[in-house]
């Protein structure tokens, strides 16, 4: 499965907003020890909106309505007392180019948000988690004692921390193309592969993608590239950035 890169998960939460920003709790359903179901009501109609932490394919999304069998896990008992009947009032980013998302509920939809479901997608990091207005941890998919990790414990009634942040140079549309392409070429390498180590927020995927769109190949040496190569490539890299801060997914 494709992992979630930043851009994705900018996509999914621009869709979401759209259709289903404010929604109405109806029910909370564990799909599985990985997977939450939340099923949304709006004036326009019902929906399930999936949260995975699974170490390989942690997502958000809508999805299937779960199956008629019961749920007996306490995470997603713990879910439904605090969240059932509540509306999800909005879907925030927490920080630039981080892949967590800030899913906040209140008794109505301009009330401030009385709950925070914070649903982190990193890997094998991946994780979700409940906290008050106070920003307290109330309940988690997966707790970490002290003795587990002593940079990031997460437990019930500790504040809620964000992730440490994720090293490399954040990309940026006020970036130079000479500093951008002596950044990648820097160590020479796979194109693809010097832009990963470069810049935070890619995937192999929206690399490649983004390299062969350019008329490249991403296995071909940065040592090879021409200027105007070089010159093809950043305008796409530009145009990729102008679309994440636009959210016109359709361009």
């Amino acid at each position: 499965m494709q992992l979630v890169d930043f851009t994705t998960l900018i996509a999914a939460c621009s869709d979401l907003r759209t259709d289903w920003i404010p929604g109405r709790i109806e029910q909370v359903y564990q799909r599985d020890r990985y997977t939450i179901a939340l099923g949304l009501r709006t004036l326009k109609g019902r929906g399930w909106l999936t949260l995975s932490w699974h170490p390989q394919a942690a997502r958000i999304c809508l999805g299937d309505s779960p199956p008629r069998i019961p749920d007996t896990f306490t995470f997603s008992d713990q879910l439904r007392h605090q969240l059932n009947g509540l509306a999800l009032v909005a879907i925030e980013i927490v920080s630039p180019w981080e892949r967590v998302l800030d899913l906040q509920f209140s008794k109505r939809p301009n009330d401030p948000a009385i709950w925070h479901l914070y649903v982190e997608i990193m890997g094998k990091y991946s994780n979700v988690i409940l906290a008050d207005a106070n920003n307290l941890i109330v309940t988690a998919a997966h707790q970490v004692s002290d003795r587990q990790s002593s940079v990031r414990p997460i437990q019930t009634g500790q504040p809620y921390e964000l992730p440490p942040a994720l090293t490399g140079t954040p990309p940026s549309l006020t970036e130079s193309q000479e500093r951008w392409q002596e950044r990648v070429s820097l160590i020479p390498g796979k194109l693809s592969r010097q832009l990963l180590k470069s810049y935070r927020g890619l995937s192999p995927a929206l690399v490649r993608s983004m390299v062969k769109i350019a008329g490249l190949d991403p296995e071909q040496s940065t040592e090879s590239l021409t200027l105007s190569d070089w010159q093809q490539l950043f305008q796409y890299w530009q145009k990729w950035l102008e679309v994440l801060g636009s959210g016109e997914w359709g361009v």
